[in-house]
């Protein structure tokens, strides 16, 4: 471990990794069919129910991987992430899921899922790596500072490996596996899963499949939804662009507006860092907090009285204001109107 977290990783130029509340809500379901509430074990972990209501909303995967492991500990399953893996249905992931089992080959599926797995997941890698006569699926998180992440490493080879079986059938198998954790107590149970040779403790995660295996055409391979599928995806992950670090504390910050509580500290806890650390790399884009929240405040707000149907109150209450006093001032501050002026002037307008 101490080799991995020597590595370089500038955390000041990278973004915020997450990844969709979808996979959230496989866990926190996991967790809620042994009879325990998530919301202590969320909260604790910097998480919160409001997300699990959209699959497509990001969270901080640095959050979501402590809440995967402190949930293995709480329920005695150390096999967990493999147990989740391979009870995954295709539709659980969202498109990606399902695009994987309507491709013509297992190759094809596997490349298109690490094209598109941006959408699903930030900030890792993800794909096929060949070594000679040898074709290996790897998958690592970037951060070496999101350990332990045993669970999560587990999960996504299971996963790959079930979504595969289900076009090729149960008896398909990788010819080896290696993970980066140590082998855990009872490591016989990967073993028997993956049917195959389980190695620990290595550089990556990473799965060997046969040249041949690759490709096997898949029997429910459905070309005329592929195009539409691979659309939706392609309009969820833009260009390629990944989100840049001042874009994901806009969004938290929007997100803690919603629920009426905005502080450094929960922002920072949204995106899975501490707030010495937000200040730290706001500062080094030559902005504070209070200048960032104004912005969004600002920004939110234009938005809001635009609709005339929303009350002052309404609106204030979005912003994350106590009361409508305290923001028709920030609001004059801005524009140099109050919120009443300004919705009429652009109603005005239209």
């Amino acid at each position: 471990m101490a080799d991995r977290l020597t590595k370089t990783y500038e955390a000041s130029s990278q973004p915020i990794a997450s990844i969709r509340s979808s996979v959230l809500r496989v866990v926190v379901d996991a967790l809620e069919a042994n009879g325990i509430s998530a919301n202590k074990r969320l909260s604790k972990c910097g998480l919160s129910r409001e997300p699990l209501d959209d699959p497509y909303i990001p969270v901080s995967l640095k959050n979501y991987i402590a809440f995967f492991e402190d949930v293995a500990k709480e329920t005695a399953q150390p096999s967990l992430g493999i147990r989740l893996g391979e009870a995954i249905k295709p539709e659980d992931l969202g498109p990606i899921g399902v695009l994987y089992t309507m491709m013509q080959t297992l190759r094809l599926a596997i490349l298109r899922f690490c094209r598109f797995f941006p959408a699903l997941q930030s900030s890792t890698k993800l794909g096929l790596i060949i070594e000679g006569d040898a074709t290996w699926l790897e998958y690592q998180i970037e951060d070496p500072s999101i350990w332990p992440r045993r669970q999560d490493a587990e999960f996504t080879m299971a996963l790959i490996c079930a979504l595969t079986r289900s076009r090729l059938g149960r008896g398909w198998a990788p010819e080896e596996v290696h993970f980066e954790h140590a082998a855990p107590r009872g490591h016989r149970d990967l073993a028997q899963f993956f049917g195959a040779v389980i190695r620990y403790e290595q550089p990556t995660n990473r799965m060997l499949i046969s040249n041949e295996d690759l490709d096997l055409p898949f029997a429910s391979a459905n070309p005329a939804a592929i195009t539409i599928i691979e659309q939706h995806l392609i309009d969820l992950i833009g260009d390629g662009a990944v989100q840049t670090f001042g874009d994901a504390v806009a969004n938290a910050i929007v997100r803690c507006m919603k629920q009426g509580e905005l502080t450094l500290e929960l922002v920072a806890s949204r995106l899975g860092i501490g707030p010495r650390t937000l200040q730290r790399r706001l500062t080094a884009e030559g902005r504070t907090f209070r200048e960032v929240v104004q912005e969004q405040r600002h920004r939110t707000a234009e938005a809001l009285l635009k609709n005339e149907r929303l009350s002052l109150g309404a609106v204030a209450g979005k912003l994350g204001y106590a009361d409508v006093a305290t923001m028709s001032r920030a609001f004059r501050t801005w524009t140099g109107q109050s919120p009443r002026a300004y919705t009429k002037q652009k109603s005005s307008q239209s």
